[in-house]
């Protein structure tokens, strides 16, 4: 490997997936895409006395998922570097889950909080589109929760986090799968009132445009492009 060169392997660990990307960096901190990986996994779906945990068996599921993206890093030569959000964050046993797995592979993982989440969610969406000269909101939407970013000539001016992820909504409004009209409405009132007292929504008053990421996002974009042919 080019000693001018960094190379690195983020995993994002959400609610209901495993991410991996593999990157190389030059001095110029041009990046190029080496490999990527996601695995579905949903973690910390269980209450128990009425808290969130993530069970053995998520565990063991999370264990094997990231000895797979250990051994990819490897092979490239990069340097892991491991996140987790709402889910692991959210568990009331995520430190013994982090203990465990640090134990079977090595990886550390860093918890991060909402807000965090917001900021590294628009790095990212800066590094693929060009948001120097416009007011921005960007958006995503995760699992388990649904981050809002205000930007202004490519720098962040509010960002935040609210739990309504796409999980989440699903646990509480469709647990059976089951979709009708009036739990929509029940749906859409309550990620309203929860966007209304969480978010300050002055900073997206006015805006140039919206940015949209994840996989949520990826799936609306599909939904209406194949309802207008």
């Amino acid at each position: 490997m080019d000693k001018n060169k960094d190379r690195i392997a983020a995993i994002d660990i959400g609610t209901n997936s495993f991410h991996l990307i593999i990157i190389e960096i030059n001095k110029s901190n041009k990046l190029k895409l080496l490999d990527r990986d996601r695995v579905f996994l949903r973690i910390g779906n269980i209450k128990q006395n009425g808290l969130n945990i993530i069970s053995e068996s998520d565990t063991e599921a999370a264990v094997n998922v990231l000895l797979h993206f250990k051994r990819m890093a490897e092979f490239h030569k990069a340097k892991i570097f491991a996140i987790a959000t709402s889910a692991v964050r959210e568990a009331s046993n995520n430190k013994e889950f982090i203990r465990k797995v640090f134990n079977r592979t090595k990886i550390k993982i860093k918890i991060i909080d909402g807000k965090s989440e917001a900021k590294l969610i628009f790095l990212g969406m800066k590094n693929a589109l060009d948001l120097h000269n416009s007011t921005v909101l960007g958006v995503d939407i995760g699992g388990g929760s649904t981050e809002f970013i205000n930007a202004v000539n490519g720098k962040i001016k509010y960002a935040d986090s609210v739990k309504v992820g796409a999980v989440r909504l699903s646990n509480i409004f469709f647990p059976e799968y089951i979709i009708t009209k009036s739990a929509i409405t029940a749906c859409e009132d309550y990620v309203e009132n929860q966007i209304r007292k969480q978010i300050n929504l002055k900073f997206f008053s006015s805006i140039d445009f919206a940015v949209g990421s994840s996989g949520t996002v990826d799936t609306i974009c599909m939904i209406k492009k194949l309802s207008i042919g």
